[in-house]
């Protein structure tokens, strides 16, 4: 799949980081997600990433590395995020969200008997119109909340490694340059038991919170202070984009990278302001 920037738009030049717009302020009369959203391939060849910015669901995919048609299945589950008629309302909403997900990569599947196999990460979170984030998490994506100048990860890794930093094997440092970190232990394959490989929760937010949805090849290699400082320095979603993407590749990450940063704030009137999509596209077609 062909590595894009924001908007589906390629970066001009050979910049490493490609410029980041914000998307347009949503116009609405409750808390709103003023978001925008990266992805670039680092140093592969291709990118297996793909993400959501909305004005109330953010998500990040992750095509499992290694596995065929990994750029497939992630960009499919955002596909399927993006056209969803409502926003997740709750934690059953969610779920629903995730089984739409799922049903897309199984169809992808079903007509194309030589994607049998690929498998997706996925962090998707949904602000709901009582000022709830509902968050659903398979893989090893994360999702954070800034308030207040400190940061809380919302989300624990489904991989090998963080089940030995949970056991108290290795430290949390240890973990980022550990020889199997790449293990994921749950992924999305479109089959029929992938519904249970989600963890669904819910949390408080409220105006002047900061969210970042990443995939690993941000939170993997940049710890998690110099993220807060990043997301504290920077006033606009766009630029904390772009230095979160720099930080990935000043810290050598080996793979692809994605983040999406969002701002709680309060909307004005009008119409809501179209998700942007970044990274892997969907397969031909899917798109309308």
């Amino acid at each position: 799949m062909t590595a894009l920037g924001l908007l589906h738009r390629r970066p001009a030049g050979r910049a490493l980081v490609p410029p980041v717009a914000p998307r347009p302020r949503p116009a609405t009369v409750a808390s709103v997600l003023e978001s925008a959203a990266g992805s670039i391939p680092g140093p592969r060849p291709d990118n297996q990433d793909a993400a959501l910015a909305g004005d109330r669901v953010l998500a990040v995919a992750d095509g499992v590395g290694g596995n065929v048609g990994g750029a497939v299945a992630a960009s499919v589950a955002i596909d399927r995020l993006r056209q969803l008629p409502d926003t997740p309302g709750d934690e059953p909403g969610m779920r629903g969200a995730v089984v739409a997900a799922i049903s897309g990569i199984g169809a992808v599947v079903a007509a194309r008997a030589e994607l049998a196999g690929m498998a997706t990460t996925l962090t998707a979170v949904a602000l709901t119109g009582d000022a709830r984030l509902v968050v659903a998490h398979v893989g090893d994506a994360r999702a954070y909340l800034v308030r207040a100048g400190s940061i809380c990860r919302l989300t624990r890794d489904h991989t090998f490694v963080q089940g030995l930093v949970d056991a108290g094997a290795i430290s949390e440092v240890q973990a980022r340059t550990h020889p199997l970190r790449s293990v994921v232990l749950r992924a999305l394959h479109g089959s029929p038991g992938d519904p249970a490989q989600a963890d669904v929760s819910t949390h408080a937010v409220e105006p002047g919170d900061r969210l970042l949805v990443c995939s690993d090849g941000l939170s993997g290699v940049v710890p998690a202070e110099e993220i807060l400082r990043v997301l504290a320095a920077e006033k606009h979603p766009a630029d904390a984009v772009t230095r979160l993407l720099r930080s990935a590749l000043g810290a050598g990450t080996r793979d692809n990278v994605t983040a999406v940063v969002a701002d709680v704030v309060i909307g004005g009137c009008g119409s809501p302001a179209p998700p942007a999509v970044v990274g892997a596209l969907p397969p031909a077609g899917r798109m309308a």
